[in-house]
């Protein structure tokens, strides 16, 4: 384990892809100090988290946020997953395995690198793909809210306005030139994942 959660960010969507809540704290590591590299890339210091809750409160916390029902977490990648999986297993928390939020994950980079025609080796910054659509990004790069929030926007779009989405990067479709793409809809592309959805409506 080369390094800790430091920082847990979400946005909620209903159902709609309508957002409706946001979450953020940050979480005291409990190995060592935080990294240069880490401060370097989100601004964080031992000084910002020394009054932070430990990992397994804040997970109690975030997961009293996701609050009951089925639910489905997006993440652009998973490094996010493994991260939370490895640290859970060193640290003894959820001995058992993940607690039932946690089961339904969703690498949101893999699927947004498909739909612009890309192979997995091409995946997409989260900035970049933001850029595909004709945005900014909002706020600031490496914040876990902050990302979580531009994911969002992107998830939203792709799954409440699939005409816009398309009219947006339409000219970075055709230069891949991947036909297949540009013919097909996201139910020909990911048809179990759009089951999942219309499971949870």
């Amino acid at each position: 384990m080369h390094s800790e959660i430091v920082e847990i960010g979400a946005v909620k969507l209903d159902k709609d892809y309508q957002q409706i809540d946001r979450f953020s704290c940050y979480v005291r590591p409990e190995r060592a100090p935080i990294c240069k590299k880490c401060t370097e890339l989100t601004g964080i210091t031992d000084e910002t988290v020394k009054n932070a809750k430990p990992l397994a409160q804040a997970l109690e916390e975030f997961i009293s946020w996701i609050g009951e029902g089925q639910v489905r977490i997006y993440s652009w990648s998973n490094t996010d997953l493994r991260q939370l999986k490895t640290e859970c297993r060193e640290k003894g928390i959820y001995p058992n395995g993940l607690e039932p939020p946690f089961r339904r994950w969703m690498d949101f980079q893999r699927i947004y690198t498909r739909l612009m025609g890309l192979s997995n080796r091409s995946r997409l910054s989260l900035k970049n793909a933001i850029g595909t659509v004709e945005e900014d990004f909002s706020g600031s790069q490496h914040s876990a809210a902050d990302d979580a929030q531009n994911s969002a926007s992107l998830l939203t779009m792709v799954m409440r306005e699939p005409e816009e989405f398309a009219r947006r990067t339409r000219v970075i479709t055709q230069s891949v030139n991947n036909k297949h793409l540009q013919q097909s809809t996201l139910g020909d592309m990911f048809p179990g994942l759009l089951g999942a959805f219309s499971e949870q409506k």
